[in-house]
């Protein structure tokens, strides 16, 4: 009772980029960031921006970030803004506006194909809607129509995204144009050594935290500031938000890895590297696999053994084993890969088991497959491939191409404890590569799991944890069934051969609120579900609940978009529009956890007046992060002996509502409008 057990072996959770196979496959977004608006004539011009505002909330390694841009329309045409947001891999938004004059229009979230026709209807009419909508991983656009000559236009979008981690280094990037852009950022909890290469910071500090002012930037770009995390090295964070009244709570689990001895050697291992030289990869996506193969290669030492198994719909080895990386054999590889050409169908299964096949488990060493392909084959026999081998051996998938099968490579990967890299382009084949041949030399922390004590913990993601790597990170988020009590969370591994344990303790009671982990949770079962859905699961269930989960807790995905639109541009789309918000009040009144979200949370509510005009009956209230920290205990143990602490818990405790926050707000607008009514 109380403990939830996770081992290492099946499914690492990514922000997919690929639809149902109803909808036509999206492409995967660079990472490059970018924030701009064009206007859709002939020439697709940008629309000069005028001004730029900034405001982040960093808790923990989860930022919610705020971006007020304004666009000034200069020639004498009526024209449409399409808008380009690449906030980075990962994130999700969460909040959409725009003005009209001094109106402000405020985004809902709908079923995509509602917002489509919507907004499609209303446009044709020339009138005056946005929509924002998923463009691939990492990237949203929306349009919005007109915009009138000389026209001010502003628009506001609200994100976030759980951080990129390294050791102890902590990086957040956004899209920034101009060099003088307000820029106001608040991190929550203790760091040192801030440092920016983009823009030059005022700091200020107190006990709960820092805040940044941006002083100037010191180039064009976007921003990018790092930080360390202030304290102990492989120390789990842990984060709880508990649900109001009977509802169940959530929780996120971090983990990071630091190389605890960067002097040990590094044990020699054989590594098969399998290339996908089929029709599909014809052009640049082969050319890249080229480069990478021959560059990892290049970089194993002369201690490790090497094969290469060239595959179409058959599959053509080097060797019969993998062959020692003297000058011969290394020179006799690259040779092999330089001279591959396209050509033939695919077949993924037969290309991995010849490779599994081809392993000698004589010598004990470590077995290392890295699987280079666009992953356009046959999924369920290629996952049946990955199942079928009991052993050790760790598959590293990468995929190449824009068309690559993201979510069958990230769960071939995730089957054999590796990991999945996306190769867009050839000038990041080596920083890359250079990742992915650290993350084959060593693995930190193997044979992974969780244990959850004092609460009980369910509808864990991912569904089972990866090996660990250098630089590298686990985050783990769930829902707790109960709301009280000390809740201890217990990631259980092998480091360098030895077991070890690393505990953090929570005392539920005393934790602030922190509505995001709720998001976090909803945003890890989307990803789950997209998942299922791409690689062929057919169970209609699945769709409903990811389109309701992402209406619920109020953000973008592939099937799921913001319209902005002012009531009185409806027109006949009213009752559209109507059904839609009755939908959606529905499926909020069945999750009332994600209705009550933001109900016991300390901050403000930013609800203006025009927001309060616009807002749908029973959508959640846009709140920012509690910032109080919570009181822990942190626990670290490198003997294998863990101390639990079994059952506790009770039913979630009531909390109480902001209504009388809201009542009053509410009365001082009334007396506001009253006065102006008088004056």
């Amino acid at each position: 009772m109380g403990t939830r057990h996770v081992c290492a072996s099946a499914l690492i959770v990514g922000l997919l980029a690929v639809t149902a196979s109803a909808q036509p496959q999206q492409l995967i977004a660079s990472d490059r960031l970018e924030a701009t608006m064009i206007a859709s004539t002939g020439a697709q011009e940008a629309i000069p921006l005028v001004e730029e505002r900034l405001t982040v909330s960093v808790d923990g390694q989860h930022a919610t970030t705020t971006l007020l841009q304004v666009f000034q329309h200069g020639n004498g045409a009526q024209i449409e803004g399409r808008y380009k947001l690449r906030p980075g891999m990962g994130s999700r938004v969460e909040g959409f506006s725009y003005w009209n004059g001094e109106q402000k229009i405020v985004g809902e979230v709908f079923e995509r194909t509602t917002a489509r026709q919507v907004y499609d209807n209303v446009t044709s009419r020339r009138r005056d809607p946005g929509l924002l909508e998923e463009d691939g991983e990492g990237a949203f656009q929306f349009k919005v129509f007109p915009i009138q000559p000389n026209e001010k236009k502003r628009v506001e979008l609200r994100w976030s995204k759980w951080l990129e981690r390294r050791g102890q280094t902590v990086r957040f990037r956004a899209p920034i144009t101009r060099g003088n852009a307000d820029i106001v950022i608040d991190v929550q909890g203790q760091v040192k050594n801030v440092r920016s290469s983009s823009h030059k910071l005022k700091l200020d500090r107190d006990s709960n935290g820092i805040r940044l002012r941006s002083d100037g930037a010191r180039g064009r770009g976007e921003l990018v500031i790092e930080w360390e995390v202030d304290e102990p090295e492989w120390l789990p964070s842990a984060y709880v938000h508990r649900g109001s009244g009977d509802n169940d709570g959530w929780f996120a689990l971090s983990l990071a890895t630091n190389d605890v001895d960067s002097t040990r050697s590094v044990a020699a291992k054989d590594v098969t590297i399998v290339i996908d030289r089929s029709g599909s990869m014809t052009g640049e996506p082969l050319a890249n696999a080229k480069a990478a193969a021959v560059d990892v290669i290049r970089r194993l030492p002369p201690t490790d053994r090497v094969n290469v198994v060239a595959f179409s719909d058959e599959v053509d080895p080097l060797f019969r084993a993998p062959q020692l990386l003297d000058e011969e054999n290394r020179n006799r590889a690259i040779g092999f890969v330089q001279r591959l050409h396209e050509g033939g169908g695919t077949d993924i299964a037969l290309a991995l088991t010849t490779a599994i096949k081809s392993q000698d488990t004589k010598l004990g060493r470590p077995r290392v497959v890295v699987f280079m392909t666009d992953g356009q084959s046959d999924v369920d026999k290629s996952i049946l491939a990955a199942k079928a081998d009991t052993g050790d051996i760790r598959l590293f998938t990468v995929g190449l191409g824009k068309d690559v099968n993201r979510p069958l490579l990230q769960r071939l990967a995730a089957l054999k404890r590796g990991n999945f890299t996306y190769i867009e382009k050839a000038s990041a084949i080596q920083a890359d590569v250079a990742k992915l041949a650290t993350h084959i030399a060593k693995p930190l922390l193997v044979d992974v799991s969780l244990d959850v004590d004092g609460v009980q913990a369910t509808r864990l993601y991912p569904r089972s944890l990866p090996d660990l790597f250098v630089d590298d990170q686990l985050v783990v988020s769930g829902r707790l069934k109960s709301a009280s009590g000390i809740a201890k969370f217990t990631i259980k591994g092998r480091l360098a051969g030895k077991p070890v344990t690393f505990t953090r303790t929570i005392d539920l009671g005393k934790s602030p609120p922190r509505p995001w982990v709720g998001r976090l949770w909803a945003q890890a079962r989307v990803d789950h579900l997209q998942e299922e859905i791409a690689l062929g699961a057919k169970q209609p269930e699945l769709m409903t609940e990811l389109i309701e989960l992402a209406l619920a807790y109020n953000f973008v995905t592939p099937y799921t978009a913001f319209l902005a639109i002012p009531e009185a541009e409806l027109g006949d789309q009213r009752g559209t529009i109507e059904a839609a918000r009755a939908a959606k009040k529905k499926i909020m009144a069945q999750n009332p956890d994600a209705a009550n979200l933001d109900k016991n949370a300390a901050d403000p509510v930013y609800l203006s007046q025009d927001h309060a005009q616009n807002l749908p009956q029973g959508a959640p209230a846009m709140r920012t992060m509690g910032n109080a920290s919570d009181e822990d205990v942190a626990e670290r143990s490198f003997s294998g002996s863990v101390q639990t602490q079994r059952g506790r818990g009770c039913a979630g405790c009531s909390t109480g509502g902001d209504a009388s926050s809201l009542l009053l707000l509410l009365g001082l607008v009334v007396l506001v409008l009253r006065r102006r009514r008088v004056t």
